[in-house]
């Protein structure tokens, strides 16, 4: 791995780490949701800063050169992120389905009483 390579990958991980304590410290992103993101970011600095160590999970994994192994752990760390986004969507989709849910109880409550005259 070049050397120019190594310093890009090294700046990347530590302005994304840096971003990511920034939108927490700000609170636009809750810590559950950037832990994924900081544990990329070490990853991405760890093999920045030994990049041997990608050639040796390379031949340990049976990919036959690193740049297909890289390709392969963003392919992953992708479909974990849809897979994070996911889950996400589906849980706010149950709040907002209970908070309607509650909302549409409390109208009918509320007219009932219009109507009972209280």
């Amino acid at each position: 791995m070049s050397l120019n390579l190594r310093i890009i990958m090294i700046v990347f991980a530590l302005l994304l780490f840096s971003l990511i304590l920034s939108l927490i410290s700000k609170h636009r992103i809750p810590i559950r949701y950037s832990l994924f993101w900081m544990v990329s970011s070490l990853i991405i600095l760890f093999v920045g800063i030994f990049p041997n160590l990608a050639g040796i999970f390379t031949s340990v994994v049976g990919f036959k050169t690193t740049s297909n192994f890289v390709i392969g752990i963003i392919l992953t760390m992708l479909l974990a992120i849809t897979l994070i986004l996911t889950v996400i969507v589906s849980g706010q989709k149950r709040h907002i389905k209970l908070l309607i849910q509650e909302v549409s109880m409390l109208k009918r409550e509320i007219e009932k009483d219009k109507k009972d005259g209280k």
